[in-house]
């Protein structure tokens, strides 16, 4: 899976290929699945679909929240505990339902990289702290925990049961069947009937009561669309999306375990081939995926796990091949474009450059909230001599971070060569401003406790 590099051992004991930074993990496929599922429901509900970024928590608990704006959080364990496409989005709907439920104008404006830093440095206090860190994580969560529950955590809780019937509502909308919620919250019950009475009251915001599964029960009942129904193609992309987390995050054994030779699936040979990668045996990693590839030759994912396989194995002209097919199939993928520009970037040829900058700045303007994208760009921007464009991307970066020391720090490296690059100065300002409002306004918080 897109490069998920081992960053939260904690929570994870082989996340090597997927990218993984401040708890969070970033993969072409599984961002384009998610999303497939995501944007029909909220231009439902009247909510811009480019105004929500969808982030994937690497965590092993089945939680869903909306945070910091229009930003909705999907934890691993909730994907990998899903049997099917309906279960999670039954969840997203719901969560949508919430967002929905709010006043929508305080919402609206998607966050700032500096807003969206400060949230993921948050994510990755609470990492710390599950993964045993004791005072790391509580130096970084202290002195905001209130504010971090508050502004963070807290998320937008209006009514349960109205967000289930605005879910349902999104759903009818859609012709998509609910028995995926119900299944999914049914397990929800379950679990929440064996937390420890004294558990952290966040765990319960979202108390499952008899009246709210009966009430979907009843709506099933009466509802005429078939049950299990979702878009055609979204069960296969589902069982690619759990197989890719699986092979990723766990050892080759229970891969094989889940996945056996027996099961020739399309998810469990692309399963198999990631897991072969990772226990080093590119041969057969490259057959698997080839052989994906020959089946499916239009498909763009097959391509850009081939060009992380074979990146990691120092394959860098054979990879920027793959990840070229991969971003003329997907061209508007900001993963697969950077993964591309990095390729390029690693041969170091000067004359790859321009193209690699070229890949780098359209990823940018699709996602800017990839923290890899800024690196790359700092790197690229650093061969050609451009320092305060090099500095300038190092200070998104570390914005993206939640650093925002680090940020003035580069911001006024930047500063002496922007007399160099006329509209650096502008960039420059909003970052300075943005730390400096961060930075403040985690004083404040400190103050108070």
């Amino acid at each position: 899976m897109h490069k998920l590099t081992a960053y939260l051992s904690a929570l994870f004991m082989a996340l090597a290929p997927l990218t993984a930074y401040a708890g969070l993990i970033r993969d072409a496929e599984i961002e384009s699945t998610l999303r497939a599922y995501a944007n029909p429901i909220f231009e439902t509900a009247g909510i811009p679909a480019d105004d929500v970024r969808i982030l994937i928590v690497a965590d092993p608990t089945i939680n869903a929240f909306v945070a910091g704006g229009l930003n909705l959080f999907v934890h691993t364990g909730l994907i990998r505990t899903t049997k099917n496409p309906g279960e999670l989005i039954g969840v997203i709907a719901h969560e949508t339902g919430h967002i929905a439920g709010a006043h929508l104008s305080q919402l609206r404006e998607k966050s700032n990289r500096a807003t969206l830093g400060s949230i993921i440095g948050t994510l990755l206090g609470a990492a710390v702290m599950a993964g045993g860190g004791g005072k790391a994580g509580g130096g970084i969560l202290m002195g905001s925990q209130q504010m971090a529950q508050r502004d963070f955590l807290g998320a937008i809780r209006v009514n349960e049961s109205s967000a289930d019937q605005a879910a349902l509502g999104f759903l009818d909308d859609l012709d998509m069947s609910a028995t995926g919620m119900l299944s999914m919250f049914e397990t929800l019950r379950r679990k929440e009937a064996a937390l420890p009475v004294n558990k952290d009251q966040y765990l319960r915001s979202h108390p499952l009561t008899t009246e709210r599964i009966s009430a979907m029960r009843n709506h099933i009942t009466a509802s005429e669309i078939p049950e299990g129904q979702v878009p055609e193609g979204f069960t296969v992309r589902h069982a690619r999306m759990v197989a890719k987390l699986v092979a990723f995050t766990e050892s080759y054994e229970t891969t094989l375990n889940h996945y056996p030779t027996s099961d020739t699936s399309v998810a469990a040979r692309y399963a198999r081939a990631i897991a072969d990668f990772k226990r080093s045996n590119l041969t057969a990693a490259i057959a698997g995926i080839d052989q994906l590839i020959r089946e499916h030759p239009a498909d763009p994912f097959f391509y850009d796990t081939k060009g992380q396989v074979l990146f990691e194995n120092g394959k860098l002209a054979d990879s920027a091949k793959a990840y070229a097919k991969a971003s003329t199939l997907k061209p508007d993928s900001a993963l697969i474009l950077t993964d591309y520009a990095k390729t390029l970037i690693a041969q170091d040829k000067k004359s790859e450059l321009p193209r690699a900058i070229a890949l780098l700045e359209r990823s940018r303007e699709i996602d800017d909230s990839y923290s890899t994208t800024w690196r790359e760009l700092a790197v690229a921007y650093g061969k050609q001599g451009r320092l305060g464009l090099s500095y300038e991307a190092l200070a998104e970066e570390s914005a993206l971070k939640g650093d925002y020391k680090t940020v003035l720090q580069h911001v006024a490296r930047a500063r002496s060569f922007a007399k160099n690059e006329p509209a650096l100065g502008l960039l420059l300002d909003d970052l300075e401003r943005d730390a400096k409002a961060q930075i403040k306004r985690k004083r404040e918080a400190d103050d108070v406790f």
